[in-house]
């Protein structure tokens, strides 16, 4: 545990690998079951698989590549791959893009090994998605029907909204600025609650913790995940130190890569709590990781990040932990996972800085 080893990028290459790796894809990722039907009319087969895209390509809305772009895909990124029209160079992927399905051509593509939850995360998330879309749709289909003999209707329910909505912003504001002249900030606000696994109890331990930063408290559950940090003794260690002005800084997530969507719903409903108390919530997102006996890769951990990202509450701010240390270097300890101290005080500076606290 206490050895260094350098850091080293791994590349999907070579033949023997390429072989290993789509054999154990097929094994544990690819389900094909039954046909269906693309918007553009081609026929859509269904499959569970990441895929990292190699060159930039734009994702379409259908499974056509002169349909209109979604979006533009960078190099290196990973996709969920939730089916497949054709193959070879006219053949597309239909993949999962933000809350929107989209498609990109089979060749820019490369299969990626995963185990098996986050082949089933991969399933989850891609069907979550497809029944948002499909009720997207059919609600957009049900209201242009209903358009031509509601219209007058709506717009003064619209107009008679507008005016309770701006009332109750107005009674909100006046009952906030009574509360605030009525309920002073207590004395010790504006704390620093850095909450994570062994990472974030390593961090403390390199840069002296609460002894050395007063007024910073570390919540660390070492080997901990979502099903640690989803009880009520979790919010409980972490609710005993917020305060008006506190700042929360969350940290979790390298040991159980393919729950992000538990973390998400555990993370959305905290933060609204905290927020109510006038905290501040930030999400760091995971640093990267070395070689390591634990089937860690940095495509799942970028893939966890995404996701975390793109998908908690809007109130809840965003550190890049993870590029930060991927530019700035680091180093791990001997098992792949944890930094050494240097690599911890960069990163407890970093989110310190961030926060404007140093």
């Amino acid at each position: 545990m206490e050895k260094r080893v350098k850091i080293r990028k791994t590349v999907f290459g070579g033949a023997i690998a390429r072989i290993c790796c789509l054999a154990l894809c097929l094994c544990l990722g690819l389900s094909i079951s039954m046909t269906a039907q693309a918007a553009s009319g081609k026929k859509v087969t269904p499959v569970t698989m990441a895929a990292v895209v190699g060159e930039e390509k734009t994702v379409t809305q259908q499974a056509d590549k002169t349909s209109a772009a979604l979006g533009i895909l960078p190099v290196g990124t990973t996709v969920n791959v939730c089916g497949q029209t054709g193959s070879g160079k006219s053949g597309m992927y239909q993949i999962v893009y933000g809350n929107a399905i989209g498609y990109i051509t089979q060749t820019a593509c490369q299969p990626v090994c995963v185990d098996v939850a986050m082949t089933a995360a991969l399933a989850a998330q891609a069907e979550a998605v497809k029944q948002q879309v499909a009720q997207a749709q059919a609600a957009a289909a049900l209201a242009a029907q209903q358009a031509a003999v509601q219209q007058a209707a709506v717009q003064q329910a619209a107009v008679q909204q507008a005016a309770v909505q701006q009332a109750a912003v107005q009674q909100a504001a006046l009952a906030q600025a009574q509360a605030e002249q009525k309920a002073p900030i207590p004395a010790g606000s504006g704390n620093v609650i850095f909450v994570g696994d062994s990472r974030t109890g390593q961090m403390a331990n390199a840069v002296g913790g609460t002894a050395a930063w007063p007024g910073t408290a570390f919540v660390a559950c070492f080997g901990g995940g979502v099903d640690w940090l989803s009880t009520a003794q979790a919010k409980k260690d972490v609710d005993q130190y917020v305060t008006p002005g506190s700042v929360i800084i969350l940290n979790y997530g390298v040991n159980d890569l393919s729950r992000h969507n538990d973390y998400i719903t555990t993370i959305n409903r905290y933060a609204q709590d905290w927020i109510s108390k006038g905290a501040t919530v930030y999400f760091a997102s995971v640093g990267p990781v070395g070689e390591n006996e634990y089937g860690k890769r940095n495509w799942a951990v970028e893939y966890f990040n995404n996701q975390l990202n793109n998908r908690l509450d809007a109130r809840i701010g965003r550190l890049n932990l993870y590029v930060f240390l991927t530019g700035s270097g680091y180093t791990t300890q001997a098992d792949g996972l944890h930094y050494d101290g240097a690599t911890y005080a960069a990163m407890f500076q970093f989110l310190m800085q961030s926060i404007g606290r140093i």
